[in-house]
């Protein structure tokens, strides 16, 4: 493959001639190999957005030749339905605050741009830092891009978790009525309904959900127009205004200007709130999951109360087994996306005197449990949550055979004879109530009145 030779402050650099992108990229594509996992393109659309309207706003004042500034807009246009996507070439783990992927971004513009105006790749008509990145900076044009890709991706999120939200809606509706071992401690404790325990699984996504939305919001606040560390060199007074208002338009996001660039170049301490988020809904999948796991154990020798969907088959050597292999999923995504957090927090962490550098970790990070937890609500409802049952014969014969009603009988006969009753019931193998029944301390219909108001006056399932 023929190549064409370009040249920056440090030599000259042989280049594909047929490329888009030039010689920063080069540099960087031999410098950087690392993860094998490539800039996500939804990171790359995002600066390309910003690009276009730094393009429109420097020309609206202007400060850009209208020529230029077309053929900018129009080489981002190309770009953003994806006619370069293979010119996007750099490792997600490159060198700090994004400067090779935001380079790579400029050059294939650039190059576009310069061919639309009759030249050649490589004789940069259009020049990546002079045009394409006026009145920019590595340094607040990549946390914008992360911003902006993270807030358009979360919409997604937040439709899977709304949807399988309403799915363990249905199921609390459905087993309203089916009473079950309450149990604390992996011990028999006091009596719930299957419509408790979904509706309670349903209203902690309901509360992630809030969370979620909420805490995205920060990223709302954007620096771009701050430059190098915020303070705005290079920059006209109106262009921080101009894009705040044309990307908000363009992305149809509720956009504003923070308060400080410089703040916002120093602190992301937002992205670390988004990301605990999404943690703390981890958290509860991979509790539910665990929950599910444990409750369909056996079939034949544990609890066995809930019967999963079989999706596969379960081992390579024993005959007919089946595994919890949804919740199982889900429980190995909810490890990686605390992990995902965890890193965020220690890229928050790193910022040092006017930068935060470790904003190419963020993106990678957050792009990535984003993605896990979207495609992994979405596998849970599809291929369990809205597949499961509750096996109610073998329900009844958990309650029946326990002493979790046993609690409901204290008002009654008084804590320390009720624990006297269950350690004789225990011993002679018999159950409680028909101990009580036959001891007279409560006639038969009693019995059953109080063990039917065990559930409590307080719990209630959500109906819409």
């Amino acid at each position: 493959m023929a190549n064409r030779t370009e040249q920056d402050f440090l030599g000259k650099v042989e280049v594909p001639a047929d490329a888009y992108y030039g010689a920063f990229t080069v540099r960087a594509a031999n410098t950087f190999k690392l993860s094998g996992q490539k800039v996500d393109l939804r990171i790359i659309r995002a600066y390309i957005l910003i690009k276009k309207v730094a393009a429109l706003a420097n020309s609206e004042l202007g400060v850009l030749d209208k020529r230029v500034a077309d053929a900018i807009i129009k080489s981002c246009d190309e770009t953003l339905n994806g006619k370069f996507n293979d010119q996007f070439i750099l490792d997600a783990f490159q060198a700090g605050a994004g400067t090779p992927m935001h380079m790579n971004v400029n050059e294939v513009l650039a190059n576009r741009a310069t061919e639309l105006l009759g030249g050649k790749k490589g004789q940069y008509l259009v020049h990546t830092n002079n045009h394409v990145n006026m009145a920019q900076s590595s340094n607040d044009v990549t946390p914008t891009a992360i911003r902006i890709a993270a807030l358009l991706e979360v919409k997604n999120l937040i439709k899977e978790a709304e949807a399988i939200q309403r799915s363990f809606e249905k199921k609390a509706k459905q087993y309203e009525k089916l009473i079950k071992v309450g149990r604390t401690h992996l011990q028999d404790a006091v009596p719930i309904s299957y419509g408790q325990v979904f509706d309670a699984y349903s209203k902690s996504i309901r509360d992630d959900v809030y969370r979620i939305g909420y805490l995205f919001e920060c990223l709302e606040y954007l620096g771009i127009g701050g430059t190098a560390i915020g303070t705005g060199i290079n920059t006209h007074p109106k262009f921080k205004e101009k894009m705040v208002f044309h990307l908000s338009k363009i992305t149809g996001l509720k956009l504003k200007a923070a308060d400080s660039s410089i703040q916002t170049t120093q602190d992301t301490n937002s992205f670390l709130s988004a990301s605990s988020s999404l943690r703390n809904y981890a958290t509860t999948l991979n509790r539910i999951a665990n929950d599910l796991r444990l409750l369909a154990s056996g079939p034949k020798t544990s609890i066995a109360e809930i019967i999963l969907p079989a999706v596969e088959p379960g081992s390579s050597i024993m005959p007919g087994k089946i595994n919890p292999s949804a919740p199982e999923a889900v429980n190995m995504v909810c490890v990686q996306v605390m992990a995902n957090d965890f890193a965020i927090l220690q890229a928050a962490n790193s910022s040092q005197l006017e930068l935060n550098w470790m904003t190419p970790l963020i993106a990678y990070n957050l792009m990535q449990a984003l993605d896990l937890l979207k495609n992994a609500t979405k596998m849970f409802r599809e291929k369990c949550i809205d597949g499961l049952r509750v096996d109610e014969k073998r329900c009844r014969e958990h309650f029946d055979n326990s002493f979790a009603y046993a609690t409901a009988f204290n008002p009654y006969l008084g804590y320390s004879q009720v624990s006297k009753l269950v350690t004789e019931a225990y011993t002679r193998n018999k159950s409680l109530k028909q101990l009580i029944i036959e001891k007279k301390l409560l006639s038969e219909k009693e019995v059953e009145r109080i063990i039917a108001s065990a559930l409590g006056p307080s719990e209630t399932i959500a109906k819409k």
